[in-house]
This record gives C-alpha cells, sequence and structure tokens, in this order.
C-alpha cells in the first residue's frame, strides 16, 4: 500500500463506492500542498509576489484552486438545499445541512456566507488530516508493540461484533493516548499560517509593532525538554495516569491548531475524525512495515510536515462484513439523495 494518497482513498473508496468526483478532489492535495508551501514565502516576503518567479507562479495557483474549490462546494450546497426542500422533515445530517437550516430559520444570515463558511472548514482539513493520517500509519508500523495494545484496548470496549463508534472514545484513553502522542512527536504543522498584528502589543516584554506578521513555532513547544520529558521517543504512555485514564491537561498541551481565539475552528471536528479513522483501522486490520524499506523516519516540509513515500502491508484481522454492512447504509443514503436531486 502506497502511502501517498493511499490513506485516503484506500478507506474512503469503500465509502464513496470509487466515486471519481471524490478521487478528483484528493487528488488536489498534492497540488494544494506544494502551492500552500511555497506560497508561505509571499506571506513573509509580500513583494515577492509583483516579480516573476515560481513563488508567484505557486501563488496564482493557490488562488486558481481556491476558486475551483469553493465552485465544488457550493455546486454541493446548491444539491442539498434543494433536497432539503423537498423533505423538510429530515434531520441535519452534517455541518453542511445545519448551516442550510440556520439560513432558513434565521433569513439575517446571508446566503452566500454557508458555502464560503464550509469551504473555509472543509478546505482547512483537506491537506492536514491526509498529513496526520500518513503520521499515523507510519507510527503503526514503525511501533508493533503500540499496534498491539491498540488492538487489546479496543477489542476489549468494542469487541469483534460490530464497529467502533464517536460513543466509544471516553471508553479508548489508550487510543486518544496514541492520537495525543502521533500529533506532538510528528507536529504536522510545525509553524502556524501567518497572522499579523492589527495594533501595537507587548507579549512578556516584547514589544511587536502593529503589522508585525506573527508565526507560532508549534514544533518547538511539542519537543519542549522541560514540559515533555525524553521529547524524541515515541510514548503514548506520557498521556495516561497510573490508573490507565487520559491525562486531560496534559493532551492540552499539545500545540497542532494553532492557538488564542484565533486558533484552528475545525479542533475538534478533527480529532474526531482521527479517532474514527484510527480505531476502525486498526480493529479492522494489522499494518506491518516493508522490510525492504529503511525504518528511518524522513519526512518533506511545507505547510504540513509529511513522512516521505512508504509502503506497508495491510491484513484484514477478520472479514469484511462489518465494512460492507457500513458501506450499504452510505451507499442506501446516497441513493435516496441522488433520487432526489433528480426529481
Amino acid at each position: 500500500m502506497n502511502t501517498n494518497l493511499e490513506p485516503v482513498l484506500a478507506l474512503m473508496t469503500l465509502l464513496c463506492s470509487v466515486d471519481e468526483e471524490f478521487r478528483r478532489l484528493v487528488g488536489r492535495n498534492e497540488q494544494f500542498g506544494r502551492a500552500v508551501g511555497a506560497g508561505s514565502l509571499v506571506d513573509a516576503l509580500p513583494w515577492l509576489r509583483r516579480f516573476p518567479n515560481p513563488v508567484r507562479s505557486a501563488f496564482r495557483a493557490f488562488r486558481a484552486l481556491n476558486r475551483d474549490f469553493y465552485g465544488f462546494v457550493r455546486g454541493k450546497f446548491l444539491r442539498r438545499r434543494r433536497i432539503l426542500r423537498l423533505r423538510p422533515g429530515d434531520r441535519a445530517r452534517d455541518l453542511m445541512d445545519a448551516c442550510i437550516r440556520l439560513q432558513q430559520d434565521r433569513p439575517g444570515l446571508p446566503l452566500e456566507h454557508v458555502p464560503a463558511t464550509l469551504t473555509d472548514i472543509f478546505g482547512a482539513s483537506q491537506d492536514t488530516l491526509s498529513t496526520a493520517l500518513q503520521w499515523l500509519l507510519l507510527c503503526l508500523v514503525r511501533y508493533p508493540e503500540v499496534q498491539t495494545k491498540l488492538q487489546e484496548e479496543i477489542d476489549k470496549v468494542v469487541g469483534r461484533d460490530r464497529l467502533p463508534c464517536a460513543e466509544d472514545q471516553p471508553h479508548l484513553p489508550y487510543v486518544m493516548a496514541f492520537l495525543y502522542e502521533t500529533m506532538r512527536f510528528s507536529s504536522f504543522v510545525p509553524v502556524t499560517i501567518p497572522h499579523f498584528t492589527t495594533m501595537d502589543t507587548t507579549l512578556m516584554g516584547y514589544h511587536i509593532p502593529k503589522d508585525t506578521v506573527i508565526f507560532v513555532n508549534q514544533w518547538s513547544v511539542n519537543h519542549d525538554p522541560v514540559k515533555w520529558p525524553s521529547p524524541e521517543d515515541f510514548n503514548p504512555a506520557r498521556f495516561l495516569y497510573e490508573n490507565g485514564s487520559l491525562n486531560k491537561d496534559l493532551t492540552s498541551s499539545v500545540m497542532i491548531f494553532s492557538v488564542g481565539k484565533r486558533r484552528c475552528i475545525g479542533e475538534e471536528l478533527s480529532k474526531a475524525q482521527l479517532f474514527l479513522f484510527i480505531a476502525i483501522l486498526v480493529h479492522q486490520c494489522n499494518f506491518t512495515a516493508n522490510p525492504k524499506e529503511d525504518s528511518k523516519m524522513d519526512f518533506t516540509y511545507g505547510l504540513t510536515t509529511k513522512p516521505k513515500p512508504f509502503t506497508l502491508h495491510v491484513k484484514l484481522r477478520d472479514n469484511l462484513d462489518l465494512l460492507g454492512k457500513a458501506v450499504q447504509r452510505l451507499q442506501a443514503e446516497k441513493d435516496s439523495e441522488n433520487s432526489l436531486s433528480d426529481m
């Protein structure tokens, strides 16, 4: 299994029935990463955009990707709004449905704000979540003893007769410890996107003038030996108390979603998605490293810190019955939606 795009496609192929539209959407991830990685120079040196150079080309590509992606989300929004008008009694399935309902109930919410908000939330996660999943898979195969502990905990709590669900999260502290340790260890968003000060201010005795570009070095925070003993060691147990419960005070010290009032608004949603990804994958599969590849963890830099492409072996622990039933339910919902949109 190649882990460049496959972490997303391998799971979502089941959920989307090899949806070509979805594949094209995921395929934009690499373009997005390249454009944003180069564009970060423009954030720090805005005058570069005036000169013909690779950075300027990347910046234009980034704007084109944004326009294209907004068009994709707006199309989905218009379709869902039409369906919800035909089925006014349906409950909200997701954030898009909730926003549409809110706009209908509160006319003061401008219609154009709904797809724009959804574009921000979905677009911000498309590169970061796939990168996080690559790191989770890499840590699974590099630390097989951790994978064994994850499976033991999930099997004990969930059993083998159903898939893990969001309601299981409070009862799976080691899974959450693994998730937080992977985020801390990898610091896959090593530096935040830039912000700038709107007025002169002082922080810890340092004067910061208005319009200063500010970055937060999240990697440094997550590898501070004062806060994290042996920060270069991968150790999920650091987030557990002696009784095995999750140390939520310590988990709150992991910085991956920025900080302050302008921190990522999708933090809780992202962690919930990653929990479900890893819990279901480990519940259903065994992951082993490719013995022909170097075990050293190499990575590339950009907006996110990505592991260099690697392969791994995946073997089902049982069979596909549980996943098959879940896919059938999702496919039935999708078919019902398609039938309404054609009316």
